[in-house]
């Protein structure tokens, strides 16, 4: 009998990930569990990656952004995240602040300084998208996703309206692991 593959996620910028870990090979792929990777992209901040990784093996790999294009990880409200493990401290799918809609929120990161300057303590932080409080889309900024501009943010992590439904979606059938984390590097 034939064995059937699996097919493989792809992502909005069309790169594929491996739906699971090889078990018939006995590789090891890292950590056991649910876990976030967000990959930055130096040379463009607004088209870095954030994974959905199960067992250390990508499941789903989206385009995301953070920052304003500033690649200091000190710069409150315009620099990205701060390189390193953050705790998932809650998510919602109705956030009616200044961040609406589907908002994953993270503990608080102090960045590593450059040489001469000082640490600061990131707050604050969410993965989210531009939507209204329900999800949907809004009529004027910032609960409308227009395009390539909407992956810029205040330090935060932004995905398109889709990418972070998909991933609500699937973090959902998982259970919404309790240790879930975020790897920043």
């Amino acid at each position: 009998m034939a064995r059937q593959s699996r097919p493989m996620d792809t992502d909005s910028t069309g790169n594929s990930g491996h739906p699971g870990s090889h078990a018939s090979t006995g590789a090891k792929h890292g950590p056991r569990g649910y876990q976030l990777k967000f990959t930055k992209n130096w040379e463009h901040p607004d088209r870095s990656t954030l994974a959905l990784v199960r067992d250390g093996m990508p499941v789903k790999t989206y385009r995301a952004g953070s920052g304003v294009g500033v690649t200091d990880e000190c710069r409150s409200n315009r620099g990205w995240l701060p390189s390193g493990t953050y705790q998932v401290k809650g998510h919602q799918t109705n956030r009616n602040s200044a961040i609406k809609g589907y908002a994953i929120q993270l503990s608080d990161k102090k960045c590593r300084p450059k040489e001469g300057k000082t640490a600061v303590k990131r707050g604050d932080l969410f993965i989210h998208s531009e939507m209204t409080k329900n999800g949907g889309r809004g009529s004027t900024e910032p609960t409308r996703w227009d395009g390539d501009g909407d992956y810029k943010s205040l330090g935060c992590i932004k995905l398109t309206p889709a990418d972070i439904k998909d991933l609500f979606s699937r973090l959902a059938a998982a259970h919404w692991p309790k240790d879930l984390t975020l790897q920043v590097n």
